[in-house]
Formats: structure tokens, sequence, C-alpha cells
């Protein structure tokens, strides 16, 4: 199992050694390195990507110049004050373990030793707390102009690979309340409903605006796994002598890596459940179509979306007691419980797991202090007596 710890970088302490299982939810309040984690884990994720499925020495390209730094911070946009003396990146992955330490240096990249058998090709996408970005603003890819590619370049770049699919023959059900679906209409995003009018996405609602490239984008690069990935002709034809096998785990992605900010974002509860449900089932696809392990990295401090994942635990748990509650939660739905796990960041900038071990859940004692506020605030006007 792959794992990353990260320590004084940004508004990070120390994030502990944080196993990556399957699905693992990140919950902190603003401002406390939810993103900052994730960003440095997808980074991680995308180096060691490019190692396995390249015919280059990129070893030796990220491991000199500062290469890695540089282009960490250009992609995510992150400053100087984000990296001091004492930052510790330490990634071991499936087949790479990235070691970084300190300001200037660069990371020592070490090749695990069967890495000739682990190396495969996976299917990676970012999706940021900006998405809206894509419906919101008409002509994006033409709006946005990033000197550098950024994070937001790449995501607009990638969305327009990601909804080819979703035709006026094929469209896409969205997972809000309501019965929206996404129509691509000759690239120009649209928004379908039940009784068949239609509405470009500039002019859908800001929930529709948010859900729209988080459930494409989800649903696409999930449906990758186990299909013809792209490779360069000299990529192709270096692995003339390999093993059929080793050429197939290449050539075809053999899993997807989502990294979503705040799925939460301008929803209602009620879509906010559609969302989760739709981003497991999609997950749990990807894990039965491919040989090596996807993973879904959430990002939030939504007590709903805790909510649904807990709801998700038990019937795991329930499930492998060998009772059957498909009637209750569908299998599509259900995960293994050791393949779920959730950790929240303290003001202090050191994260912790909320796996509650017993139940198993996922606790919520930090996400939620409003509660205790109303209770507090109410008892205390009622007795005087109003």
């Amino acid at each position: 199992m792959a794992s990353l710890q990260v320590r004084q970088f940004g508004p990070i302490t120390d994030s502990t050694k944080i196993e990556l299982t399957s699905l693992v939810l990140l919950l902190g309040r603003q401002s406390t390195g939810k993103s900052s984690y994730m960003k440095v884990l997808s980074f991680c994720c995308w180096l060691e990507k490019r190692i396995m499925i390249s015919s280059e020495d990129v070893v030796s390209q990220y491991t000199h110049n500062n290469r890695f730094v540089r282009e960490l911070k250009q992609f995510h946009r992150l400053n100087d004050d984000y990296f001091r003396a004492e930052t510790s990146i330490i990634y071991e992955g499936d087949a790479v373990v990235i070691n970084y330490s300190g300001v200037n240096g660069n990371p020592k990249i070490t090749r695990k030793k069967d890495f000739s058998k682990l190396r495969h090709n996976r299917k990676l996408c970012y999706i940021p707390s900006e998405r809206n970005l894509v419906s919101a603003i008409q002509n994006v890819d033409r709006s946005y102009k990033a000197t550098d590619r950024d994070v937001l370049f790449n995501f607009i770049y990638e969305w327009n690979e990601a909804k080819s699919p979703y035709t006026s023959e094929h469209p896409f059900r969205l997972s809000v309340t309501g019965d929206f679906c996404y129509v691509n209409k000759s690239g120009l995003d649209v928004v379908r409903r039940a009784d068949g009018t239609e509405t470009p996405s500039f002019y859908a609602s800001s929930g529709v605006q948010s859900v729209m490239p988080l459930d494409v984008m989800t649903d696409y690069i999930t449906s990758r796994v186990g299909q013809n990935a792209p490779l360069s002709i000299i990529e192709r034809n270096l692995m003339e002598d390999m093993p059929a096998d080793s050429v197939r785990r290449m050539t075809e992605y053999q899993s997807a890596s989502l990294f979503i900010e705040e799925p939460e974002q301008n929803l209602f509860p009620e879509s906010q459940r559609l969302v989760l449900l739709r981003i497991v089932a999609s997950l749990n696809k990807a894990l039965k179509s491919g040989s090596e392990g996807s993973s879904v990295f959430i990002t939030s401090h939504s007590p709903y979306v805790l909510s649904v994942i807990n709801v998700l635990m038990l019937a795991a748990g329930v499930s492998e007691a060998g009772k059957n509650c498909g009637d209750i939660i569908s299998e599509a739905y259900i995960l293994p419980s050791s393949s779920i796990s959730g950790y929240f960041i303290g003001e202090d900038g050191v994260f912790r797991s909320v796996l509650e071990r017993d139940i198993p859940m996922l606790s919520g004692n930090d996400l939620d202090g409003v509660s205790d506020w109303v209770d507090e605030k109410i008892n205390a006007l009622n007795s005087l007596g109003c």
C-alpha cells in the first residue's frame, strides 16, 4: 500500500505516515493544509507514473537542478513560503520511493527492487475546487491563459478530452436533485432537463455548474481503466522485447487515481449524498476493471460527506459479516471497510486518524463544533425564561 508523510510544509506540521487506502477522506478547517497535502500527493503520483512509463531517465531529471520543487510550485501555484529547511516529503508508491528534504535540496528517488514487474500505466486527475470555471466562464479554454501549465490549465485541457463521449445520443445524468443531464453539443456544454429543454451550462445554477465537471470527469477517468493508454512511438518501440503481460500493463490503464477538492461545493445536502455515491460507484468499477488499486482522495469540511461515508462503512461491515444488505445499500456503493480511511488536521497542523476501529466508522467530533455552540446558547437563553 502506498503512503505519504509530509512535515513542515506550508501550514502542515506533520501529516504522520498516511497509508493511502482506496478511499481517503481528509477533514479540517480552512487553511489547515488539506489541499496542500493533496497537491504534494498528486504530484508524487504523477512523477511516479512518468518514471514507470517513460523511456527517458526521468529519475535523473528530477533529482537535479531543483526541478522537483520548481515544478511542484509551478503546477500547483505554491510560493516559496511553503518550503522550509525542515520540509520533508516521503512518498512510497507502488514502484518508486521519493524522499525530499530541505528547501533547496533535490529529492532522492529510487525504483523498487521489482520495478520492471511493478511498473504500470495509471490514469490520474486532479479535480480542483475551481472546477466550475469550465461551466461558469464561456470559452474558458481560450480565456484562461497560463504562462506555465498549472493545475487549472491542465484541468481545462483534460475537460475537453473527458466530455467528448457524452453527446446528445449519450447524455450523462448528473448526481444532483432534480433530473439534469450533461450533453456535449459540438463542444458546447449543455444541461438538459427532464422535459427535454436545454440550457448552456453558463446559465445553469452554481450547484449544477460545480457538479457537472466533477461528475463527468469522475465517470470518464475511472472508465478509462482497462482501456488503451496513449504512448509515443518511441515508448512503444522500446517495449518490443518486453513480455506480453508487461506490454499490456503499459499500453492499457491498470488503475485510476482521483484527487477531489470539496465535492460538496455549492450543493444541497441531498445532492452531496448523490455525488458521494456516484464517486464511490465509479471507484468500485475501476477497482474491478484494473490489475492495480484505484483510489480517490477527497478533501472536505462537510458533515454530510462524512455521514454518507459512515453509512457505506457500516454497510461494508454488514456485508463482510455475511449478511445481505443489498435492499438497503446497493452493492455498487460497498467497498471493503479496510479500504476506507479518514484524517483530521488540527489547528496545530498535525494530522490524526478519525477511524474508530471498534465500530468501524469515521468520527465527526472534530468537524461539528457548531452543534455544541447551538446547544449551549439555546440552553443559556432558555434558562432566562424567554
